[in-house]
């Protein structure tokens, strides 16, 4: 194969790439593109702070479309070719299907090489940056929250009353507190100031309160304790405003590549068995591989000999994309319950695509569809029949 057919198969993957990756972010972004929207019109966050998390969301959610966008392209790509009689073309010059992977395959390393950069360094860098913006519009928002004279309810369960603010200083004189977030109490706290402190490193902000008094009633007991403080704080609860806050996740996905190495090597030293590590190292390795490998899948499947026989290839690229996704969810729950190795597991879906790929290949080179018509199979099973007979 020539240089410049492969440059042109290269381009017109890649064009059908970009476009097929647009789709599928734009799919699997559009609940969270819901709540970006919700973030702006229902709580007033601005614009600016809601785009900067969509730039923190998308290479978590590109990891995943990636892959599903090389399965895509390689279907169109294909398929334009045998649909303008390119296809017939380049057959007649003696080029064999197994050449034409060529392109593919030097397309598919490299996405290979980016899917794996994105899920070992950009995607755990993102994740944690998600936390701190979500955090820092939640302090704001809290912040902003309390004005004097004023009954504020931002915070799920608890009602606070301010007598005066000095929004220099940020001390609040007068305070009325009622917290009834639990169930079998409820509280009432009078103090003469307070003000409100933020702990950057636990992504808390609490409300320290001075010189005051705090009534509970225990309904269970129907009894009323009273204690007098000079020094009280109270966490004001940032979830109930915006649920996406949770507390710094250090998880295995959080972590990039030398960061989730190191804890493996920590746990391993320490007895431990490093399941979730092992998951998502394999995980990383596994979905970087599966461009490769759909690539692969769809060069037969976009080599077909008709507009319906396509559809049905553009159909089947779909089941395999989802049928790829369900054994990936598979293998991660076998693993956790101890039913099979990380290994095996989360490489299982790859090698269903590489059988598929090899069976794909191997009827296109024989100048059959890739996929058996149904008047074909049922040919078969009666020749099967026959001989069975004889």
């Amino acid at each position: 194969m020539g240089k410049t057919l492969r440059r042109y198969i290269l381009r017109e993957v890649g064009s059908a790439f970009v476009a097929g990756l647009g789709i599928f972010t734009f799919v699997l972004l559009v609940a969270r593109i819901l709540e970006l929207v919700d973030l702006v019109l229902a709580r007033g966050v601005p614009a600016q702070k809601v785009l900067v998390l969509f730039a923190y969301i998308l290479p978590s959610f590109l990891e995943l479309a990636i892959p599903m966008a090389v399965l895509l392209a390689s279907v169109v790509a294909f398929g334009r070719l045998a649909t303008d009689g390119e296809l017939t073309g380049i057959r007649a010059a003696g080029i064999e299907v197994t050449q034409l992977l060529k392109p593919v395959l030097i397309f598919g390393v490299c996405v290979a090489v980016l899917t794996f950069s994105l899920a070992a360094y950009a995607s755990p860098w993102a994740n944690r940056r998600i936390q701190d913006t979500l955090y820092d519009i939640a302090k704001t928002r809290a912040t902003a929250a309390l004005r004097p004279r004023l009954f504020n309810s931002t915070f799920g369960g608890m009602v606070i009353y301010v007598d005066s603010l000095d929004q220099e200083q940020g001390l609040m004189k007068g305070i009325l507190l009622s917290d009834e977030r639990e169930n079998y109490r409820r509280t009432t706290i009078f103090a003469a100031a307070g003000r409100l402190v933020t702990n950057e490193e636990l992504k808390t902000v609490y409300l320290r309160l001075l010189d005051g008094t705090s009534l509970s009633y225990h309904a269970a007991q129907e009894s009323y304790d009273k204690t007098d403080f000079q020094s009280l704080e109270v966490n004001l609860d940032l979830e109930q405003d915006m649920p996406e806050i949770r507390a710094e996740d250090t998880g295995p996905r959080h972590l990039d590549w030398p960061e989730l190495l190191a804890l493996k090597r920590q746990r391993v030293r320490a007895g431990e068995d490093p399941i979730e590590e092992d998951i998502e190292i394999q995980r990383k390795f596994a979905l970087a591989a599966a461009g490769l490998l759909l690539g692969l899948v769809g060069v037969p499947l976009g080599i077909q000999r008709s507009r319906a026989v396509r559809a049905r290839g553009m159909a089947v690229s779909i089941v395999v994309i989802l049928v790829y996704y369900i054994l990936i969810s598979t293998g991660v729950t076998l693993v956790r319950s101890g039913a099979m190795a990380p290994l095996p597991a989360m490489w299982m879906p790859n090698a269903v695509v590489g059988v598929l790929a090899i069976y794909f290949i191997r009827r296109v080179s024989r100048d059959q569809p890739a996929l058996p018509s149904p008047i074909e199979a049922w040919q078969r099973m009666r020749a099967r029949r026959y001989d069975n007979d004889e």
